[in-house]
């Protein structure tokens, strides 16, 4: 998602996460921070906030990054239900969603193709997920050995129109 937000031009690419005591936020940061660095960009502290994967966290956090004078022109974050929470903020303060600010989403949930604008998200196999944690169970339940007890999959980046080039670009 940050590596697509790079791509468009952004250069000021806000955070929003998840609890920090949760891996998948660690993870959505480590990620964002990563292609930070890979694609040359400036990591700003400040433009990094964490809020409960929530329509209301997304509320807050959005608040504090569009109130400041050097906001950012997009934002990953790293729930749908924080971006949703996002996009209202930004309604609210009269931004344009995509043309002043870009806004990325996580999980490709039900209301992200019916968010105004359509969410941009990164969408995760659910499906496989729940294949992978019923035959994990299985093995346990019937003392297999289960194979592994950490399984990465790939994810995939949905774009829709909750994004676009930044101002002036």
């Amino acid at each position: 998602a940050t590596e697509y937000l790079l791509k468009l031009g952004h250069e000021r690419i806000g955070h929003a996460g998840g609890p920090a005591a949760i891996d998948c936020s660690q993870a959505r940061l480590a990620g964002y921070l990563s292609a930070l660095r890979r694609g040359g960009a400036a990591i700003d502290e400040s433009l990094i906030t964490q809020s409960s994967f929530s329509y209301e966290g997304g509320r807050e956090v959005a608040s504090a990054l569009l109130g400041r004078a050097d906001r950012p022109t997009a934002i990953f974050a790293a729930a749908d239900e924080i971006a949703l929470g996002v996009l209202e903020e930004a309604r609210r303060l009269t931004i344009r969603i995509p043309e002043e600010l870009s806004v990325v989403g996580f999980d490709d949930s039900f209301l992200a193709s019916r968010s105004a604008p359509p969410l941009t998200t990164v969408a995760q196999p659910l499906v496989e997920m729940g294949q992978l944690a019923a035959r994990s169970l299985s093995q346990m339940i019937t003392d297999e050995v289960v194979g592994t007890r950490y399984i990465e999959l790939a994810t995939r980046l949905v774009v829709r129109n909750s994004t676009a080039p930044p101002p002036g670009h």
